[in-house]
């Protein structure tokens, strides 16, 4: 009997050893045992990415055994206008949901509906040392921290370090794939480097050290300004990016470069952090740095979209819709991973891979992070076109007078309808 015990309680230990080793080390079920509830409640989690289903399901089951009055009910919304939606069920069908999913581009809608409640119950807990810069940036508006990030996507170079090291510009892969041979070590490699060069998102980065879109915050429409001198010196480097590799814009998809890149066929390519899922269940040991400037005297800077969770102001639960916020985007973020397939806003936990998620969260960190302005997606959609046209043979100075003229226009636009009804 004595025997039986002892081994039981080894188990024990050695489960909570391994509980611990997640990289949480705090105590996950205080937020939900301090609550004073006086009786049983539901907390109602909207989401419009089935990709967090399994999770929210799990941080639900967690949640429940750390506080049995609390039932967390995921709810999967599927509707055209996501805030609009959120907006009629609380404030005219009476069916508020106690915390919904925003990305952080709706930040302003959301605000200005009238839909977020203040994220200010754990200061602890959401700052930059946590989180990092351009996360607190993306669920604030105003000057106060509304969001509780959850997960992020931005753009970067990855590279196979088995065959390859990180470098700084374009120039420096050109010069590798100018010069590469094939080596019985290296034979199962067969392209140094392709990418998607048709996605803004992706490349964003190229000149984006030189745009301000929305000021420090990404919430002020009356900031827009471009460094007129750097931004065609980048354009005229982009512009020779098809003739150095001959990639057709048309032809290449982010997900091709991926599974390229997974497979160990292909040293550099420029992957944002959703397709890191697919790279992480291989044995490809791959490292992370900047996207790749244009030239030696220019940078280069990604943009960044954060998902977080907000807590409506319209719950009937206000403190335990936090408590639940903070355990899906704090208390369980290690396991987001896996089973959302998604990058962890959090920045500080342990993960297999430390070097390369701690080097994606300094990206990340200093990111653009996207304007969060109504109206802000015609000034995205005209730098696509930008971009577009230098990459297809226009002409630079062209391209660049019809960007900008857009842009003060947009910006002229933006700011005389800033008053009108966002319905």
């Amino acid at each position: 009997m004595k025997l039986r015990r002892f081994i039981s309680m080894m188990l024990i230990v050695t489960m909570l050893t391994v509980f611990a080793g997640c990289g949480n080390k705090d105590d996950r079920t205080q937020a939900a045992k301090k609550l004073n509830l006086s009786g049983p409640i539901t907390v109602n989690v909207w989401y419009n990415d089935s990709a967090y289903e399994s999770y929210l399901e799990f941080v639900a089951r967690q949640f429940k055994k750390s506080n049995e009055l609390v039932t967390v009910k995921p709810v999967y919304i599927e509707a055209d206008s996501y805030i609009t939606y959120i907006y009629d069920e609380s404030v005219r069908n009476d069916n508020a949901c106690d915390i919904y999913f925003l990305s952080s581009e709706e930040m302003e809608k959301a605000y200005l509906s009238g839909l977020t409640s203040e994220n200010d119950m754990y200061p602890e807990v959401y700052n930059e040392n946590v989180y990092g810069k351009a996360a607190m940036t993306a669920c604030s508006y105003g000057g106060k921290l509304y969001g509780y990030p959850v997960s992020f996507n931005t753009s970067f170079l990855v590279y196979n370090k088995k065959y390859a090291e990180a470098v700084d510009t374009i120039d420096q892969i050109r010069n590798i794939s100018d010069n590469y041979q094939i080596t019985d070590e290296n034979q199962d490699v067969s392209m140094v480097f392709e990418w998607d060069p048709d996605s803004m998102f992706l490349n964003y980065a190229a000149a984006g050290a030189y745009i301000n879109i929305g000021g420090v915050n990404a919430e002020n429409r009356a900031e827009v300004s471009l460094n007129e001198e750097k931004i065609k010196k980048v354009l005229t480097k982009y512009a020779q990016l098809k003739d150095a590799f001959g990639i057709d814009r048309n032809t290449v998809s982010l997900k091709e470069c991926a599974d390229l890149f997974s497979t160990g066929n292909m040293l550099y390519t420029v992957l944002d952090a959703d397709s890191l899922a697919e790279i992480n269940v291989t044995d490809v040991d791959y490292g992370i740095c900047e996207y790749p400037s244009m030239g030696d005297d220019l940078d280069s800077k990604a943009m960044s979209v954060t998902t977080m969770a907000v807590v409506n102001p319209y719950t009937k639960n206000v403190d335990a819709s936090k408590a639940v916020a903070r355990a899906i985007s704090y208390d369980y973020a290690d396991y987001l991973g896996n089973m959302a397939k998604k990058s962890c806003a959090r920045a500080d936990l342990k993960v297999k891979r430390e070097e390369s998620y701690q080097q994606l969260h300094q990206i990340y960190s200093d990111s653009v992070v996207k304007a969060k302005y109504i109206g802000v997606g015609e000034v995205y959609m005209r730098y696509e076109i930008m971009l577009h046209q230098v990459y297809d043979g226009g002409n630079v100075d062209t391209a660049y007078s019809t960007f900008a003229t857009t842009i003060e226009k947009t910006t002229k636009n933006n700011n005389e309808n800033s008053t009108q009804s966002i319905k």
